[in-house]
C-alpha cells in the first residue's frame, strides 16, 4: 500500500468524525430550542385539548390575548375590567410577560374549552412562565374558585395555592 493511500483513509476517518460531531450538535441545538418552547421547562400539554405555540398578537386586557388569530381567555383567574382599579396594572402586567410579538405557548382546558364568549380557555406560557400563575402571584387577579372542579388546572399546585 502507498502512503497516499493510507493518508486518504485516514481523511476520510477525520472527515466523518467531523460530520458526526456536526450533526451531534446540531441535534442538541434542535432540541433545546424545542425544549425552551415548552412549559415548566419542557412538560406538555398533558390533556387531549389543543396545544400550540404561536405568536401574541394582541393583548386585550389582563386575563385575555390573541395568541395567532385565536382569542385566548385565561382559565380560573380574573383581572380587574376596563374602569376597575387594576385595570391598567394587570393589562401591563400582561403585556410585559406575554409582549405582542414574543411566542406563547397555549394549552387549552380539557374541562372546559370555551367561554360563553367563545374564547378559548387555557393556560398560557410565555417565556416558560405561566402567565395565569403569575398575574395570581404578584396580586393581579384572583382565583375563580367556581371553575376549579370542572378544570384540568384546578388540582395544579398554583391553582390549590390560591383557593381552588
Amino acid at each position: 500500500m502507498s502512503r497516499g493511500g493510507g493518508r486518504g483513509l485516514l481523511f476520510t476517518r477525520k472527515t466523518i468524525s467531523t460530520i458526526l460531531l456536526v450533526g451531534v450538535v446540531v441535534v442538541l441545538l434542535l432540541l433545546s430550542a424545542l425544549l425552551s418552547n415548552l412549559p415548566d421547562g419542557g412538560t406538555p400539554g398533558n390533556g387531549s385539548a389543543e396545544y400550540f405555540t404561536d405568536t401574541v398578537t394582541k393583548i386585550v386586557d389582563g386575563d385575555t390575548l390573541y395568541v395567532g388569530d385565536v382569542k385566548i381567555r385565561l382559565v380560573l383567574v380574573d383581572t380587574p375590567e376596563v374602569g376597575e382599579n387594576g385595570f391598567e396594572e394587570a393589562t401591563q402586567f400582561a403585556a410585559g410577560l406575554c409582549p405582542v410579538g414574543s411566542n406563547a405557548t397555549v394549552d387549552q382546558d380539557d374541562g372546559q374549552l370555551y367561554d360563553r364568549y367563545g374564547r378559548m380557555l387555557a393556560v398560557v406560557y410565555c417565556g416558560g412562565k405561566n402567565l395565569n400563575e403569575e398575574l395570581l402571584e404578584e396580586g393581579h387577579a384572583v382565583i375563580l374558585t367556581q371553575y376549579c372542579d370542572e378544570s384540568e388546572f384546578g388540582d395544579q399546585e398554583w391553582a390549590r395555592e390560591y383557593g381552588c
